[in-house]
């Protein structure tokens, strides 16, 4: 620790250490306040976009008009919120209901694509599979879930695995999906009961016919 013989020797040192600091002390001063306030923005900014965007999401919600013009507006203008892509999810279930097949397929890419909530983006790539294997589309569903690890969504996905392994004629892998599907969920489950109809099914098939297809007595 440096030592000084009078106060006079001590106040030149400091007046030194000023000059010499003093530019990058204030620099830095300046860039925290600068950083603190650009942050103080940016949260704001994004706290309102997202009120703005849940405005415009109840609207959705309470109206039974056409929801496709104000899932657009959120899709543009809200994008970096999660009301846009439970908009698109939402308009993507209208558009089923009105056999509108690819305009809800138009939506589930674009929430899969767009979407920033893991758990929406995976409920809109579970929705699109089964959507490309109801129009017998197996190829678009296989490429879709290749190598998807989601352990809080396996279930659903070996349950899809099965379904497009049953569509490529694939029994035994089919089963063997199924089977995965069960075993990740409780019996209680309401999914469990229409998995475990269609492993049943399956396994009533193959008593019922040989493995040359030759149906056994």
């Amino acid at each position: 620790m440096e030592t000084y013989n009078s106060e006079e020797e001590q106040v030149e040192a400091i007046k030194k250490w000023w000059k010499d600091n003093a530019v990058s002390l204030i620099t830095g001063i300046v860039i925290g306040v600068v950083i603190l306030a650009g942050y103080r923005y940016w949260i704001e900014n994004k706290q309102s976009r997202a009120q703005q965007a849940s405005v415009i999401f109840s609207e959705i919600l309470s109206s039974e008009n056409d929801k496709a013009e104000s899932t657009e507006i959120l899709k543009t203008d809200y994008s970096g919120t999660p009301y846009a892509a439970l908009a698109a999810l939402l308009l993507a279930k209208d558009n089923v209901n009105k056999n509108e097949i690819e305009k809800a397929i138009s939506q589930l890419k674009w929430t899969v694509d767009n979407g920033n909530d893991e758990g929406i983006q995976h409920l809109a790539q579970q929705r699109l599979a089964r959507l490309y294997l109801s129009q017998n589309n197996i190829e678009s569903a296989e490429a879709l879930i290749k190598g998807v690890k989601a352990n809080g969504y396996s279930a659903a996905y070996s349950e899809i695995r099965g379904d497009i392994n049953l569509a490529k004629k694939l029994p035994a892998q089919a089963k063997e999906n199924y089977r995965l599907a069960l075993s990740a969920l409780s019996q209680g489950d309401q999914r469990y009961a229409l998995i475990k109809m269609k492993l049943d099914d399956l396994t009533q098939a193959n008593i019922k016919t040989g493995i040359n297809g030759v149906e056994s007595q």
